[in-house]
């Protein structure tokens, strides 16, 4: 795995010459990774420390030097692991401090008129445009006073003074009217809201990712009303003839998802691309070809070898004077330059010609080690002029795949025996295709499942669909946008641009077809914690070098990394025989999300959050990650409180993906596309009694009534309070199954769902025992559910709320606020502390609280 420092590179294991061996890593670039694992280490300092520790002891087995050397190796670890750590905090932006100003220029339902730069505009998936907005000031339109002591006015009341916003602005205009150019001034009536987003135990930190790019506030505007003054478009010739070819494509571009994909392929414009067409691609493993990467690079660099092969057709003598595959590489370079200008220069872009450049150049040079050595030089570039782009998951799965590239494919290539005449060297050709995307797609997985918390097992269908979309598709393309501009050939490249739509058109036919035929599966899996992706890192990167029997070392350390992956396993196999019960309130937004955990391991998942909007899955990007963290996607029981879209909608990945034991809700059922989502989950799902330890069988649903307990073993019992046999409550929040959970006979906590008032006093009437010593509050904090009653009867000594930060309906409702204070409950919400959990030792009252906000 790691190459002595020599001239050449010559790997420092002896078995490099057993074919199939991959390449070493040189001493700089092992250093280099310590160097970035402490910037990594920012965020996240303790698998930074062991991912530097590992790199070291690896250099210092591999090459085995005196105790001097041993030591000195281990300083110059330690001060590249310091350095990065210092080089990334210098480079992080500051979080503002929470002025008043800030305070009431980003409070819920207040607007201002937002003046500033526009410093960059990037086309949004489904028709929206993302501004960057610096140097922002806002001033907040005053709210006339009401009531009768209000003093009376003459004339609007007084503007309070610009506050100026730190940092950007992200302003997203779904549908614009409009687009700006970056330099461009404009002034705006906004509605700004402080970056926020949902904060799980191992779920993705949007407020992280925001901050990495200076954002601190957003904005978000729909149609084309949008009362903005936009000042005069600075002088930018590279934008202005990038939007005068976008709207040449335009014209020129039938208006079908393949065209729309086209456009993409061109200049990273993935604005007309629909849902379907984007979830269609999710499932069968192919959404990455949306997005401009180092395999549209390769594609442009193709061109460059066709023109080198048309040269060399003109100019046969031209090869003796610079070798095809050099002037290749020089014809490819403008072009690829030119690619990174219609994209955007968007930054995985930008990163991969970079990439491309430093192998050029190494292959221009007759350096060996090309791939590995060109990686290391761009990422080296990269982190030097942005250290933050370490945290940026694009280069993160660029760079692991080409390292999976170079590391594993001459492994993979390797294991076959060579193949005799016409049919031994097509099936070799076939093999080498194949290890080449199955080297990418192993390296990738652990990332993959950390990230996305699921896996498209479709990976062959990379094999025909990446060479028809970039030799054809993208090329035809280009070939059309190049002539587009050339009086006289408007028809030819109109036609071209045809052609491709036609091709990219055929293929989303097919791929729907056979999505129809249910031949894209995808699965839900455990989500790794950081000593499992180490492990496999290391399992991955040694396996190759098992194959030389005379040096059992790599063997030793592929061994000690399969450990490091057990040992979570371990440690979350004693977690569940802990005699503790665990309540966690997940951080869904303006919905709900409830996880009861009991003694060995059994869960029950109480509603599934959801309704943020048409096109975000609560389920497949919250609440799946947040419950696939170090954990299967099994689950012992789902509860469905009732079928509102806030409560339900993220149930749909969850019942299509995770093993469910049962299916439980109040007999109600919901309406329109989410009634058909549920539908299908359900239909397939198979696993219905797997869990509870029944025979397997379609999981369909069962309603649940005041009575029934569910039994999670170790005396742990939901019991159902509500609705009772006969109730007809005034809609679906009041028909809400009411669930308290025991432990041993104790009443921890009671679970409500969005019951209101007619439904609280049915269960007062049957004189229901509701005491519990927390109150999940019903309706999210509505007044609509505000009873003093309710909370005398239950008598909790903690109350908690699961709603959206500064959400629209200013939920938890000032008048339960009030009355919780009164009564001297405490209350703590998901929408200032995030994901809440309680854990209980004991059966009682006794329980510890803690959010992932202090």
């Amino acid at each position: 795995m790691y190459a002595s420092q020599t001239q050449h590179g010559t790997p420092g294991l002896e078995g490099a010459g057993v074919p199939g061996t991959p390449p070493g890593l040189l001493g700089w670039q092992v250093y280099f990774l310590c160097f970035t694992a402490g910037i990594w280490g920012v965020r996240h300092p303790v698998p930074a420390v062991a991912a530097c520790g590992v790199l070291w002891l690896g250099l210092v087995l591999f090459r085995r030097p005196r105790l001097v050397s041993c030591l000195a190796s281990l300083a110059l670890a330690a001060v590249c692991f310091l350095g990065g750590g210092r080089y990334g905090l210098s480079a992080l932006p500051d979080v503002p401090s929470a002025a008043p100003q800030l305070a009431a220029v980003s409070d819920a339902g207040a607007k201002a008129f937002v003046s500033g730069r526009v410093a960059a505009v990037t086309d949004k998936a489904f028709g929206r445009v993302e501004i960057l907005l610096e140097g922002a000031n806002a001033t907040l339109i005053p709210k006339p006073e009401r009531g009768d002591d209000a003093p009376e006015l003459v004339g609007p009341p007084p503007a309070p003074p610009p506050v100026a916003i730190p940092g950007r602005i992200a302003w997203d205009w779904d549908e614009p009217a409009y687009r700006p150019a970056p330099g461009q001034n404009v002034e705006a009536l906004l509605r700004l809201r402080p970056v926020h987003g949902f904060l799980n135990a191992g779920g993705a930190d949007f407020e992280w990712q925001q901050r990495l790019r200076g954002v601190f506030f957003r904005a978000y505007t729909r149609g084309p009303e949008v009362e903005a003054d936009w000042g005069r478009r600075p002088a930018n010739p590279w934008w202005d003839a990038r939007e005068h070819l976008r709207q040449r494509l335009l014209s020129a571009l039938p208006d079908t998802q393949g065209g729309a994909i086209v456009l993409g392929l061109l200049l990273g414009d993935r604005s007309r691309i629909g849902p379907e067409a984007t979830e269609e691609l999710r499932a069968a493993g192919l959404s990455h070809t949306l997005a401009l990467s180092g395999l549209n690079v390769v594609y442009v660099a193709v061109l460059g070898l066709g023109l080198a092969w048309c040269l060399g057709l003109a100019w046969p003598g031209l090869f003796l004077r610079i070798p095809r595959q050099k002037l290749a590489i020089l014809l490819s370079l403008p072009l690829v330059a030119a690619y990174v200008w219609l994209g955007q220069g968007s930054p995985s872009l930008v990163r991969s010609a970079w990439m491309f450049f430093f192998w050029g150049l190494l292959l221009l040079l007759d350096r060996g080690r090309a791939l590995v050595d060109g990686l290391f030089l761009a990422l080296l570039l990269m982190v030097a002029w942005d250290p933050l782009c370490v945290f940026d998951v694009s280069l993160q799965m660029s760079a692991v795949a080409v390292a999976g590239l170079a590391f594993l494919h001459p492994w993979l290539r390797g294991l076959p025996p060579r193949g005799r005449g016409v049919l031994g060297r097509g099936l070799r050709l076939a093999w080498d295709a194949f290890a080449l995307t199955l080297a990418a797609n192993i390296a990738l997985l652990p990332i993959t499942i950390w990230y996305f918390g699921a896996f498209a097992p479709n990976f062959l269908l990379n094999l025909p669909w990446l060479p028809l979309q970039g030799l054809v598709v993208q090329v035809l393309g280009m070939a059309g946008l190049a002539l587009a501009p050339v009086p006289g050939l408007e028809t030819f490249a109109g036609w071209l641009l045809s052609c491709a739509t036609l091709v990219q058109d055929w293929m989303l036919a097919l791929l729907h077809r056979l999505w129809l035929g249910g031949w894209f599966p995808t699965w839900a899996l455990l989500r790794p914690l950081w000593p499992e992706i180490l492990g496999g890192a290391a399992v991955l990167a040694l396996a190759p070098f098992c194959r030389d029997a005379r040096k059992p070392l790599p063997v030793l350390l592929v061994i000690a990394g399969l450990l490091a992956m057990a040992w979570p396993h371990a440690e979350l196999a004693r977690d569940e025989a802990r005699d503790e019960v665990r309540l966690t309130v997940l951080d869904v937004g303006q919905s709900q999300a409830v996880l009861v955990s009991a003694p060995g391991g059994r869960r029950v998942l109480v509603d599934g959050g959801g309704a943020l909007s048409r096109t975000f899955d609560m389920g497949r990007s919250v609440v799946g990650p947040a419950l696939t963290w170090g954990r299967p996607p099994r689950l012992d029981a789902v509860v469905m409180t009732h079928p509102d879209a806030d409560h339900a909608q993220g149930l749909v990945w969850i019942l299509r993906q995770f093993g469910v034991g049962s299916f439980r809700t109040n007999g109600q059922w919901p309406e329109g596309e989410l009634a058909g989502a549920l539908e299908a989950a359900l239909a397939e799902n198979t696993s219905g009694g797997v869990i509870g330890g029944m025979a397997a069988g379609k999981l369909a649903p069962a309603p649940l009534r005041a009575g029934e307990r569910l039994d999670l073993g170790a005396g742990v019992e939901l019991e159902a309070l509500h609705p009772a046999e006969g109730y007809a409550g005034r809609g679906t929040n009041d028909n809400s199954v009411v669930l308290r959970l025991l432990w041993r006979g104790e009443p921890l906590a009671l679970l409500p769902g969005d019951v209101q008032r007619d439904g609280i006093e049915d269960m007062l009437e049957r004189k229901r025992d509701l005491r519990a010593a927390v109150l999940l509050l019903p309706h999210h904090g509505s007044k609509s559910s505000l009873s003093g009653m309710l909370y005398e009867a239950v008598a909790p000594d903690q109350a908690v709320v699961s709603c959206g930060f500064q959400n629209m309906y200013r939920f938890p409702n000032k008048d339960v606020v009030a009355e919780l204070g009164l009564r001297g409950i405490p209350l703590a919400g998901t929408h200032e502390r995030g994901m809440l959990e309680l854990v209980w030792r004991v059966p009682g009252r006794a329980f510890g609280l803690a959010g992932q906000r202090f």
